[in-house]
């Protein structure tokens, strides 16, 4: 039987069914190459794990320059995973977005409605995270809390993508290959801020604090630790660690201070302990400055008192950040890790990954040789009150934009030096009054009366030559020192700075606890005897002359 043919009319209604019928569309394609693509805002959505979690606070000035000029400067650069409608941003400019979403419902300008975008094919959610961590780390602006949390965010989708858990250097490798280098080091610290501070203490994080004091912080905790577990003889650190993370909640909010948190640390030491503060501030102070003090375990305050009375005392808060290792086979050497609370962070940081270079058997190490013990001579204990002294005076000057006009001295004086400034500290005529001017010129005052350098001139000839203020001094040209940096009325001492409310708490604290290292220096050098503050200088120097700052 011969088949019939169909007609024009059943040939027509063939071509509408399935994929040809009218009443189904395709679905929409992106790009496979980079793009430039004419989109609507609405259709354009944050990145939801956009490493900022808090408002740009150049948000106001970003919203202002965009209606102004009623366009982006450069246009944003958008994505789209697969199977979504919507498009998220790719790499930075979600500030940028939320402007245009707002100007657009507030003016219903159309310049502000559809806008060019750079579209850029989908990779993966690694490579988009990792995008917005670099764009946000040129220019700068992210707090250490929030880099750290999007870290952690790409180290777990990092770690679903490959289905293997990775170590710190691990994933430095994998950040390095998606072009984000961070040491491992950087990423133990990261982890301590997450893992352990941000319960503690969210309201300071968010407030900004850094990766050297969350550093300095983390060292407080090992020493502190160290002590507790080696005075009680047992690795049980529970009580110890209710008492770091009470110490750190109570000190959370505005005015944070790391040396308030290690005075109230030390404290709760002494007495969950039944060892006298002197002797807690001692040691902590010491391993904290790399040197190693008395790990035995002290009978009792009268014994401890007896030791430190042999010893000035150090400040309450020491600066440096240098740390010996401890003698091998010391308690010191290897402690065993904390039982519970917060973690411990003695472990020393990972060194950074070398991915470049191959793998070979590592050869035995040679037996370590024990450190030299810690110089407890007079002329050893200067050194450290005057690397203390150096340390806080730089602090107290870089806090009031003074820091280039202080110089190291390990073996002269008080330890540090003072220059003048680069530009006068003295206001013009006519110019407004402003109290943090007159801030600074006092500061800079009262750290060269400390240092004593002054006192006399001969003591500056024993000054380095870079030191422009020894030039200006012996070459009797204390006009052109004065056009620089003014006289304060002495008389006034009290009430511009050392009891004015509105000049911050730290400097006062730490001018205060410069001059109780100053006394410390010159007692040792008294007690001594044979030791010579200022070599070369005239013996000069009574208390009653060491008024004069000139």
């Amino acid at each position: 039987m011969t088949k019939k043919r169909p007609s024009g009319e059943q040939i027509q209604a063939m071509l509408n069914e399935g994929h040809f019928g009218a009443e189904r569309e395709l679905p929409e394609a992106d790009p496979v190459t980079v793009t430039q693509l004419l989109v609507e805002v609405d259709r354009i959505q944050p990145y939801d794990h956009n490493p900022r979690r808090q408002r740009n606070p150049q948000y106001d000035e970003i919203k202002a320059s965009i209606r102004a000029q009623g366009s982006l400067n450069n246009p944003l650069t958008i994505t789209r995973r697969p199977g979504d409608t919507d498009y998220v941003v790719e790499s930075g400019g979600n500030s940028r977005l939320q402007v245009l979403k707002e100007l657009w419902e507030e003016t219903n300008d159309e310049r502000f409605h559809k806008i060019h975008c750079l579209f850029r094919p989908w990779v993966s959610e690694a490579h988009v995270l990792t995008a917005h961590l670099i764009e946000n780390d040129t220019r700068g602006d992210l707090i250490f809390i929030d880099k750290a949390l999007a870290v952690q965010e790409l180290r777990r989708i990092i770690e679903a993508d490959t289905g293997q858990e990775l170590s710190l250097r691990k994933l430095a490798e994998a950040l390095q290959a998606r072009g984000y280098g961070l040491a491992p080091g950087t990423l133990s610290r990261m982890d301590y801020a997450v893992e352990v501070l941000l319960p503690l203490i969210p309201e300071t994080l968010r407030d900004g604090l850094g990766r050297p004091q969350i550093e300095r912080l983390r060292r407080l905790e090992s020493v502190c630790r160290r002590c507790w577990r080696e005075w009680r003889g047992d690795d049980d650190t529970s009580k110890f660690d209710a008492l770091f993370n009470n110490t750190l909640s109570e000190h959370d909010g505005p005015g944070w201070h790391l040396d308030k948190v290690q005075r109230q640390l030390e404290a709760g030491l002494a007495e969950a302990l039944g060892v006298s503060l002197k002797h807690i501030r001692l040691e902590v102070d010491a391993r904290l400055a790399g040197e190693h003090g008395s790990a035995a375990k002290p009978s009792s305050d009268a014994t401890t008192s007896d030791e430190t009375d042999k010893h000035p005392d150090t400040p309450a808060a020491v600066s440096t950040t240098r740390r010996s290792d401890p003698a091998p086979g010391s308690s010191e050497a290897l402690p065993k890790a904390s039982t519970g609370g917060a973690p411990s962070a003695i472990e020393e940081d990972p060194t950074p990954a070398s991915p470049e270079l191959p793998t070979a058997p590592e050869p035995t190490a040679p037996e370590p040789t024990p450190p030299a013990p810690p110089d407890t001579s007079a002329s050893g204990r200067l050194d450290a009150l005057r690397g203390n002294a150096h340390a806080l005076a730089q602090q107290i000057a870089e806090r009031h934009e003074l820091g280039a006009c202080i110089q190291d001295a390990p073996a002269l004086g008080m330890g540090y030096l003072v220059d003048v400034p680069d530009q006068s500290l003295v206001p013009d005529e006519g110019e407004p009054d402003i109290p943090a001017h007159r801030h600074r010129q006092w500061v800079w005052w009262l750290l060269l009366s400390l240092s004593e350098q002054v006192v006399d001139p001969e003591r500056l000839s024993c000054a380095p030559e870079s030191l422009s203020l020894r030039h200006l001094i012996l070459g009797q040209d204390e006009d052109q020192v004065l056009a620089l940096v003014g006289e304060p009325d002495w008389k006034a001492l009290g009430h511009e700075l050392l009891n004015n409310p509105d000049v911050d708490e730290h400097t006062v604290q730490d001018l205060l606890e410069l001059a109780r290292t100053c006394r410390r220096i010159r007692r040792t050098a008294n007690d001594a005897g044979d030791l010579t503050l200022w070599p070369d200088a005239p013996a000069r120097g009574t208390p009653h002359e060491q008024d004069d700052p000139r």
